[in-house]
């Protein structure tokens, strides 16, 4: 693993949002060894309303990204999710590998795992267990070594372990008149 040149990887391989992707595909024929080669440019633009207006990213450190990747594995991770967010409307807008945003490669040892950024995106406002999580005051006690302020850990356990001094909230930066 390991950065992505061009791009970062996401759920469907490259996240180039509003970009050129410019692709040379090569072929060859495995009786002649006759090569082909041809220029494929893609041009990735949004969906309209396509991008949640509250994002929330969490690093699960029990994880490597591939476990992550398979559709139901993505849905019970959102299952998890709505308990501490206490929405439905919630879907996966990326998967990133830790290693992938500086984390180091775990050692041999069985259990070890890379840890996977999670990004969730809902049309609804945080809940208060989340926006505890990621107050001023809980990044002052992850700065000294400790948790951060919130009641909702349990939710995802066993099956992920979230490190809640990682977690990043992106609110809108100005809403629509009602």
């Amino acid at each position: 693993h390991g950065p992505v040149p061009g791009g970062d990887p996401g759920v469907g391989g490259w996240h180039l949002q509003g970009s050129l992707l410019g692709l040379q595909v090569l072929a060859y024929n495995r009786h002649t060894y006759e090569t082909v080669a041809q220029r494929l440019v893609i041009t990735i633009v949004p969906a309209p309303g396509d991008e949640p207006p509250y994002q929330g990213e969490f690093l699960v450190g029990n994880r490597n990204v591939e476990e992550l990747l398979p559709a139901a594995a993505r849905e019970i991770f959102l299952q998890a999710t709505a308990g501490v967010w206490e929405r439905d409307d919630l879907h996966v807008i990326n998967v990133t590998s830790a290693l992938d945003r500086g984390g180091r490669v775990p050692l041999p040892i069985e259990g070890r795992k890379e840890g996977v950024y999670v990004k969730v995106g809902s049309r609804g406002a945080f809940s208060p267990c989340l926006a505890s999580a990621a107050s001023p005051q809980s990044r002052f006690r992850c700065s000294l070594g400790q948790q951060p302020l919130a009641s909702c850990y349990d939710t995802f356990a066993p099956h992920f372990t979230i490190r809640w001094c990682n977690l990043t909230l992106v609110r809108p930066t100005s809403l629509p008149a009602p």
